[in-house]
């Protein structure tokens, strides 16, 4: 799945998305987890550019123009 990097603060109100230990423990509020990585947002959360975050499918145009497609590396993955 796509990575994305936050081109200026966001604050999302619902969907799903695949963040890090350290981005989900900071948010627990916020996120249900649905499992190992992957959560649900229950209420609003945010994030700070620079951050990267991985959005199940594509982000709808408003999120789009707010985030950057991270291109993969040469030898690089994720192991999604």
């Amino acid at each position: 799945m796509p990575k994305y990097t936050v081109d200026q603060n966001i604050t999302l109100f619902g969907g799903e998305l695949i963040l890090t230990a350290a981005q989900a423990s900071a948010r627990a509020h916020c996120l249900q987890e649905l499992k190992k990585g992957r959560y649900e947002i229950i209420s609003p959360v945010q994030f700070k550019k620079g951050e990267v975050i991985v959005i199940p499918g594509e982000p709808d145009k408003a999120l789009a123009q707010k985030v950057t497609k991270v291109e993969k590396d040469a030898g690089g993955g994720n192991g999604e």
